[in-house]
């Protein structure tokens, strides 16, 4: 385990990662997509880890998640028509996929499947915007009866 920990640690240092306050998980600004003065997209690290992961959150754009290397991931889905999806986010292999893609307008939450961690890009266009990030909470178990792993992606505080 302290292996795991160093090396997490190390990620953390070396990329330059901060605590993301809200969702969850450590991430740092990596790009701007720009063209001329008007900035058209945002490009983030972002690492799970077994205690921080990806809370379920709301975002109004498209996300485009890319598993960089650690452990695999399940990415839950809620759309707005009542549906949700789980996707199993890493390597690449039997029904485990390298990429991502969330529309916006759903909810999303990403966790890890089973332990260690996984560090990923996204990127967003236009770019995250945190007067449009809106926080899942319990409620959302209302919305979706039919969606039996729903609280695993609430923030403990929201369950």
């Amino acid at each position: 385990m302290a292996v795991l920990e160093e090396e997490v640690r190390h990620l953390i240092q070396k990329l330059g990662l901060e605590r993301l306050e809200g969702e969850g998980g450590y991430f740092r600004k990596y790009y701007t997509h720009r063209s001329g003065s008007a900035i058209l997209g945002g490009t983030i690290y972002y690492l799970v880890t077994e205690d921080s992961f990806s809370s379920l959150h709301w975002l109004p754009t498209d996300e485009l998640w890319y598993f960089l290397q650690g452990s695999r991931l399940e990415q839950l889905v809620l759309y707005p028509d009542g549906r949700h999806s789980l996707t199993l986010l890493g390597p690449v292999g039997e029904a485990v996929a390298p990429l991502s893609l969330v529309p916006g307008g759903c909810y999303q939450g990403t966790r890890l499947l089973e332990g260690g961690y996984a560090l990923c890009a996204t990127t967003m266009c236009p770019p995250y915007d945190p007067d449009r990030y809106v926080q899942g909470t319990k409620a959302l178990l209302d919305d979706y009866p039919t969606c039996t792993r729903l609280v695993d992606f609430l923030r403990e505080e929201d369950r």
